[in-house]
């Protein structure tokens, strides 16, 4: 691939940006970036106060590359303050208890250093500001080396260095805003995209970085479903704040997951079942889940079912938060694939499109190596394995057993409580 190929990028959250930086990084001259948002994307999954960054895994490759972001991490002058380490606790009640075995057998066979099997009894003991009773936390193993990054921050720092580089960012409800791609009928070469001000965006290259909305875009042949989960913060006074900063991240993969609390006092928890919203499009006929944003709608809030199972588990582990009001609230909308593994793949009916998406609610961690990834496909120089685990793969199937999350989804359309709640709630505050 020539240095001055014609790149069109679509989708600024966190593999749009990894390539973009990295393509620039390789001294490709000629990169555009088109998001309806300007970095970091609003509605894109990376978009947010905090993500683990962990190398926790079953399987080796995804474990590798979260040793090497790490590193990343740790080191790069790029994301400097951006990331903290107070480890973290992997736990499972039941049907995710493969995987955390899994993750620690992966761990300590790649060098990871310090990985140690806990009991809930062993982790109050340790971390005794948990107070709950920890019922569901049955099978749970701490890592020293994982920690948070600020995600939004992160993706927008990468932004910037790549523009710097010369990558050119369009965004905006209209001119950044991409409606369809432009296929040759006879071929079905991609030749670029059309956004919402009815521009054409000409390219020799087109890839798509558009995590949950991916199926909105081209048919996936079932490959992929925009999946969200329920995320809320609580904010606490300077002295709570103080009182729970020993808190390590704590990751139940059945139940939910808790983060120390930020600098300003937001503790951040969400809910680990997934939510899909599935939609038929009148003119296909297709089917799909598609992403349902507070930011689209913003009278809306979280079910009422997804807000009881979160503080139900708040409760099992710091019980005198369990019934405090929530700051704010979302869902948290990715791309998931049956076997979590990544979409990144060349079309293969569509000449000069690929796909770069499928991050399966685990692929922000690797915002400072996935684009080095992506870079080495397009220039042929990938490991093949890898090729192989990330490639066009319709009607897959996948063992269970090796996933972190395996509840099955909840429709939204058959929670309650949802529609409109802002707007019911704020009202209410506003007569008090």
């Amino acid at each position: 691939m020539n240095k001055d190929t014609r790149i069109l990028i679509v989708g600024a959250g966190c593999f749009g940006t990894s390539t973009a930086w990295h393509l620039s990084q390789r001294g490709y001259t000629s990169i555009r970036v088109l998001d309806r948002y300007p970095p970091p994307s609003i509605e894109a999954a990376a978009t947010d106060i905090s993500k683990i960054i962990r190398s926790d895994y079953n399987e080796p490759l995804y474990a590798q590359m979260g040793i090497e972001s790490i590193e990343a991490w740790n080191s790069w002058s790029l994301f400097r303050g951006l990331y903290h380490v107070p480890g973290w606790i992997l736990s499972a009640a039941k049907l995710s208890i493969p995987f955390v075995e899994g993750s620690i057998e992966t761990c300590k066979r790649l060098g990871v250093q310090g990985i140690e099997a806990l009991t809930p009894d062993q982790i109050r003991s340790r971390f005794p500001i948990v107070k709950g009773k920890l019922d569901g936390w049955n099978r749970s193993v701490w890592n020293p080396t994982a920690g948070w990054a600020a995600a939004g921050k992160a993706v927008e720092r990468m932004a910037e260095a790549a523009q710097k580089n010369g990558v050119q960012y369009i965004s905006g409800e209209t001119k950044g805003y991409v409606r369809h791609l432009v296929l040759e009928d006879a071929t079905g070469v991609c030749k670029g995209v059309t956004t919402a001000d009815g521009i054409n965006h000409e390219a020799d290259l087109v890839i798509l970085s558009t995590g949950a909305w991916t199926p909105s875009l081209i048919d996936l042949q079932g490959q992929m479903i925009a999946k969200g989960h329920g995320v809320a913060h609580i904010q606490l006074t300077p002295e709570e704040q103080k009182h729970y900063s020993t808190l390590p991240i704590m990751d139940n993969l059945e139940l939910g997951y808790f983060f120390p609390p930020q600098a300003d006092g937001v503790f951040k928890m969400a809910h680990s079942q997934f939510i899909t919203n599935l939609q038929t499009d009148s003119t296909s006929g297709i089917t799909t889940s598609i992403p349902h944003t507070f930011h689209q709608s913003p009278s809306d809030g979280l079910p009422l079912e997804i807000e009881a199972q979160m503080r139900r588990n708040l409760r099992r582990v710091l019980p005198e938060l369990a019934d405090r009001s929530f700051s704010f609230t979302r869902l948290c909308w990715d791309a998931d694939t049956a076997d979590r593994h990544f979409l990144i793949t060349p079309h293969p009916h569509h000449k000069k499109l690929m796909l770069a998406t499928g991050g399966s609610a685990h692929g922000f961690k690797f915002l400072p190596v996935v684009g080095k990834y992506i870079v080495d496909l397009l220039e042929g120089t990938l490991d093949p394995e890898i090729v192989q685990k990330w490639r066009w793969r319709p009607n897959q199937g996948v063992e269970a057993k090796n996933l972190a999350h395996i509840d099955p989804e909840l429709e939204l359309g058959d929670l309650t409580g949802w529609k409109g709640r802002q707007t019911r709630e704020n009202d209410s505050l506003a007569k008090l």
